[in-house]
């Protein structure tokens, strides 16, 4: 309803303007303008409907306004929105009479933002009132609008459909300061109304057009067959879009013209089905049903439709509107994937790698490499299980998530024993809903391997290291041991009779103790060193007469911070015991046992706890060793594993499962055995069997030692790069000549200008000119000088120094000194050289 006009006067007030207007009202001047006024709503009311869809409705509708106003002026503004959202306005329609100047084509009557311009006439269009009065009664901003047009007096009237402002229609007067009464008003108020319908009905219209202009443009443009097939009269298509060419070949004209198309196309099985479909579609069930058509060149395809009825006001099904979706391919697809999977099925079944299908985190295949390797018999045993349940410490799998198992995974077989499996896991369609196939390569064996590879490189860098540390600690220990030694010595030859002598002073008793607690240290420090040296030999592959007693002492030695607070440790050895081996490989394996068994026996109670260390003779050509503990003991669900890999029974942290593992690779490699017998807390014993080394088979080359006085003084040169070295032999050897070269390329020039010395005792690496380099060039010069050297040693070999000593016959001197040993080869070779050398 357009809102009945509120007339709204500038100035003078209402009630007095209408006083005046009544006496005009009687005048035939005012019959005539009423006349006027409803000839021209009659004449808008013809034109309105006269007026075709396409036709400017304003530009008929403005002069007949205009004329019957008697105004200078009349227009028609049309409200719309920006295209940021804001309110506008434009002039859309104006009459003139002749002399006043168009505003039409005026830019300023385009686009106006009203609300800003002109407050005050927006405020009362918005509420449904009437702007009437004098320009020069409005508001400011008003005035600066409309003067410059000459407007003197105006009458603007809403606009308004479905209770919003659509737009407005107003009549100036230029040439006198004109009253407008309210008859005037009202009948052009009603002309307002009617031409406010007629914008409404338009509005409707146009909407009704793009509403069905854009379903016609969503129709023709979806994947999908829109169709509405008529029911009421003769069957037939009343719509059905384009896209049905592509899936049926047949075009929409064609369905037009032949309302029985789809019946002679269809499959003869879904016939009833489609039926159905045209004819009682209240009766198809809301999913979607498929129907099978052949088409134009003769392929079937599939349609998956749905379908609702059109009823008419007294509720008979009057058309059925539907949507048809080509789902060929998918059918195909999914027909193609019942072949596949098929065959999946087979190559599973054909692999020789476990495999595994789940769905919703249960197994639903497993092929027979899986049932074999967790220790089943048949497939079914695994059905409706998860395979998370067979992963060893594995967390579980959150809600919601899809459980892919991939990468090293260890799996627990059903007899409690573990594989090292790698695994693969991809989701695919298995049986058409989705499920995870996953694929396990049983990589246990491989992994030992690695393991002991690793494990093989760190203790050959380990070795390295120790035999580095060793040698950096032999240097300054031999020098120390040397000089404790001949201070010791020097005490003891000092005249005690002297009175005030040194000796007789009451401290030198003290001196000497701690002199003698200081050298014992340093010895205890020389045995550590040795046993490092033992430990990091390189040589794993050969094998020689190895000490057993010694060697396990030097186990004991390096598990001596283990074993002390744990437990006492005993040895009970046989005969001297020699064995078939690698001294390197066996210390390894006896430190581990020993490792292992202090590890069992909880700290705090070592005086109620033992180690014992046995060794004996076996059957003919074996030696025995036994590592026997008062420990915890191993179950016997568990101890037929403990040479498995990555087995342990030890907190996580302290163990890796691999040391028994190596060891008994190191045992069975030598030509040995290995085995454990255990009961639950009484202690565990640990057997290792070895081959026996050749009776007379010894580690080194030995040494005669004959007694001979000294009766002869030598001159004898010393090459060490560490001068303490040197001065700690040139101490020993005092009873000698001795001179110091500390580099071998100052010892080269000594000799090659005088070689009348004994005895050359020379240190085998040093970092210019080695021991090794310094021999041969001495053996190229042809002086036989060589003979008289005897090479000292602090570790840290390289393989050629270690195969050149192997080679060579001189003597060669371990530091720390064994002071004896290096007075005795160096008398030795002062005695054999006296006469080439001369006194």
């Amino acid at each position: 309803m357009h809102p009945k006009p509120q007339q709204t006067h500038a100035t003078p007030p209402q009630e007095q303007r209408y006083r005046d207007l009544a006496e005009r009202r009687a005048s035939p001047d005012a019959l005539a303008r009423r006349e006027r006024y409803l000839t021209a709503v009659v004449e808008i009311q013809q034109r309105l409907l006269a007026a075709s869809a396409s036709e400017n409705l304003f530009e008929r509708l403005v002069a007949p306004l205009g004329e019957a106003s008697d105004a200078s002026r009349a227009y028609i503004f049309e409200a719309h929105r920006s295209p940021d959202g804001n309110q506008l306005f434009s002039q859309r329609a104006e009459w003139c009479v002749p002399g006043v100047q168009p505003e039409l084509h005026n830019p300023a009557m385009q686009n106006m933002p009203l609300e800003q311009q002109m407050p005050h006439l927006y405020e009362l269009l918005s509420r449904g009132q009437v702007l009437c009065g004098l320009v020069k009664d409005l508001p400011p901003e008003e005035r600066e609008a409309l003067e410059p047009q000459q407007i003197r007096s105006l009458l603007i009237l809403p606009l308004w459909v479905h209770g919003t402002l659509v737009g407005f229609i107003g009549f100036d007067n230029c040439t006198e300061e004109r009253e407008w009464d309210k008859l005037e008003v009202d009948l052009l108020w009603a002309a307002a109304g009617a031409i406010a319908l007629a914008m409404e009905q338009r509005q409707s219209e146009r909407a009704l057009r793009e509403r069905e202009l854009r379903f016609r443009r969503i129709a023709e443009n979806a994947s999908d067959v829109l169709y509405r097939y008529q029911l009421a009269g003769t069957r037939s298509f009343a719509f059905i879009s384009g896209v049905v060419t592509k899936s049926l070949g047949f075009t929409p004209e064609e369905h037009y013209r032949d309302p029985g198309l789809w019946h002679r196309q269809v499959h003869p099985e879904d016939m009833p089905l489609l039926e159905q479909l045209l004819s009682e579609p209240h009766r198809m069930p809301d999913a979607p049903v498929v129907v099978r058509f052949t088409r134009r060149d003769g392929r079937l395809v599939w349609l998956q439709q749905v379908v609702t009825p059109v009823l008419d006001a007294t509720g008979l099904c009057v058309a059925v509107e539907g949507i048809a979706r080509d789902i060929t391919e998918r059918r195909q697809f999914e027909e193609a994937l019942k072949l596949s999977e098929a065959s999946f099925r087979l190559l599973l079944e054909g692999v020789p790698e476990p495999a595994a299908i789940q769905r919703d985190e249960h197994i639903i295949y497993a092929n027979s490499a899986l049932v074999t390797a967790l220790g089943f018999e048949r497939p079914q045993d695994l059905m409706n299980r998860q395979l998370q349940e067979f992963l060893v410490d594995e967390p579980p799998t959150p809600e919601g998530m899809v459980s892919l198992v991939t990468g090293e995974k260890r799996l627990r077989r059903k007899d409690g024993t573990v594989l090292v499996t790698e695994f693969a896991s991809l989701p695919l369609l298995f049986d058409g809903e989705p499920a995870v196939v996953s694929i396990a390569r049983d990589v246990t064996e491989q992994r030992k391997l690695q393991s002991q590879l690793s494990l093989t490189d760190r203790m050959a860098s380990m070795g390295t290291l120790a035999a580095g540390i060793a040698h950096e600690i032999n240097n300054p220990l031999a020098f120390v041991i040397s000089n404790l030694g001949f201070l010791l010595d020097e005490m003891r030859r000092m005249p005690s009779v002297l009175p005030g002598g040194l000796v007789a002073r009451p401290e030198v008793d003290e001196w000497r103790s701690v002199l003698m607690e200081a050298r014992e240290g340093a010895e205890r420090v020389r045995q550590i060193v040795r046993q490092l040296k033992s430990f990091s030999r390189p040589d794993e592959e050969r094998q020689e007469a190895v000490d057993l007693h010694a060697v396990l002492d030097s186990a004991v030695m390096l598990a001596a911070n283990e074993i002390k607070h744990r437990a006492r440790l005993t040895r009970e050895y046989g005969p001297t015991l020699h064995a078939k081996g690698n001294e390197g490989r066996l210390c390894q394996v006896f430190l581990n046992l020993v490792v292992n068994a202090a590890q069992a026996i909880p700290e705090g109670a070592a005086e109620k706890n033992e180690i014992r260390l046995v060794t004996r003779a076996g059957e003919p050509g074996r030696v025995v060793v036994e590592v026997r503990d008062t420990g915890t003991g191993i179950s016997p669900e568990v101890i037929g594993r403990i040479f498995d890999p990555f087995f342990t029974t030890k907190q996580v942290g302290v163990g890796t499962g691999l040391g028994l593992s190596i060891c008994h690779g190191i045992i069975t490699s030598l030509g040995g055995e290995i085995s454990v017998e255990s009961q639950q807390g009484q202690g565990t014993t640990v057997r290792v069997v070895l081959p026996a080394a050749e009776q007379g088979a010894r580690v080194e080359k030995p040494m005669a030692a004959p007694q001979i006085p000294i009766t002869q003084r030598g001159r004898v040169l010393i090459v060490d790069d560490e001068p303490a070295v040197g001065r700690a032999l040139k101490r020993i050897l005092r009873e000698h000549e001795v001179e110091l070269a500390t580099s071998g390329r100052q010892a080269l020039e000594k000799l090659s200008a005088d070689s009348r010395f004994h005895a050359v005792l020379c240190d085998v690496m040093m970092p210019d000119l080695g021991g090794k380099d310094l021999y041969e060039a001495i053996q190229q010069a042809g002086s036989g000088l060589e003979r008289r050297f005897v090479f000292v040693s602090g570790g840290a070999f390289t393989q050629g120094a270690r195969d050149f000593l192997a080679r060579v016959p001189n003597p060669t001197l371990e530091k720390p000194f064994d002071e004896t040993a290096v007075r005795r080869i160096v008398r030795e070779l002062v005695l054999s050289n006296a006469a080439t050398v001369g006194n």
